[in-house]
């Protein structure tokens, strides 16, 4: 987390990093979570790898009492204050770091440690007692975009479909035959579902194997991402 220690001191670099960071079309992650999280019981969260806060706020203001997690400081939610912020790698987690949750939010987290270390992940969620967990991971799988956009500065409907299934025909075909390259940087991406090696079954069954039930499953074709609600089981 080196890399963000400069977003500590400059208040002006963390606003232009958040905002490259949080796209229109990324942005729908964090609402996404939210929604997945609207009809659970309990208002007790721990949110693993925060970041720069953005589904923390969203969070709290639905009214969930957030503690956060993150290999980073405290400093870079900025102005936002969870309930407690603890400073450590997702693989430092211990059970008793996450008694007394309602659910676990790991959002775009797990793909950046060795899949071989998932399952003891989701083995200390399980130990925790935690009714609930919230993970999401990149899954590249054919998805099929459509929008119609028609609104008064629009001169025209902007009908978009035949480009969006062409481009995921390609990637699919691509993508499945390919084997995932690791990310050389300690903090880049380990693996992604779709590819060589990675079916989605893949983290289902270590879901399972952690004594998890998979509650709903979605999928978000603008960051190309899956969501796995899954209920503490054993």
């Amino acid at each position: 987390m080196e890399h963000l220690a400069r977003y500590l001191d400059d208040p002006a670099a963390r606003k232009n990093a958040f905002f490259r960071y949080y796209s229109a079309e990324r942005a729908q992650h964090q609402f996404k979570q939210l929604e997945l999280l609207r009809s659970i019981e309990g208002d007790r969260l721990t949110e693993i790898g925060s970041y720069f806060g953005f589904a923390t706020a969203l969070f709290m203001a639905a009214g969930f009492k957030v503690r956060t997690i993150d290999a980073a400081p405290v400093g870079l939610l900025g102005e936002i204050s969870p309930e407690s912020h603890m400073r450590k790698d997702v693989l430092e987690v211990t059970p008793d770091d996450l008694r007394d949750q309602d659910v676990i939010v790991c959002c775009e987290t797990l793909e950046h440690i060795e899949f071989s270390d998932v399952e003891k992940v989701l083995r200390t969620f399980h130990d925790s007692g935690s009714e609930r967990i919230l993970i999401s991971v990149p899954y590249r799988c054919m998805s099929i975009d459509v929008r119609i956009t028609r609104h008064p500065f629009a001169p025209l409907s902007v009908f978009r479909y035949g480009t969006s299934l062409l481009k995921s025909m390609i990637r699919l075909n691509s993508k499945k035959r390919k084997v995932f390259e690791p990310d050389p940087e300690p903090w880049g991406h380990k693996w992604e579902l779709g590819y060589k090696g990675y079916p989605l079954e893949k983290l289902t069954n270590a879901l399972r194997e952690a004594g998890f039930s998979l509650e709903k499953q979605d999928y978000l074709g603008t960051v190309k991402s899956v969501f796995l609600l899954a209920r503490r089981i054993a």
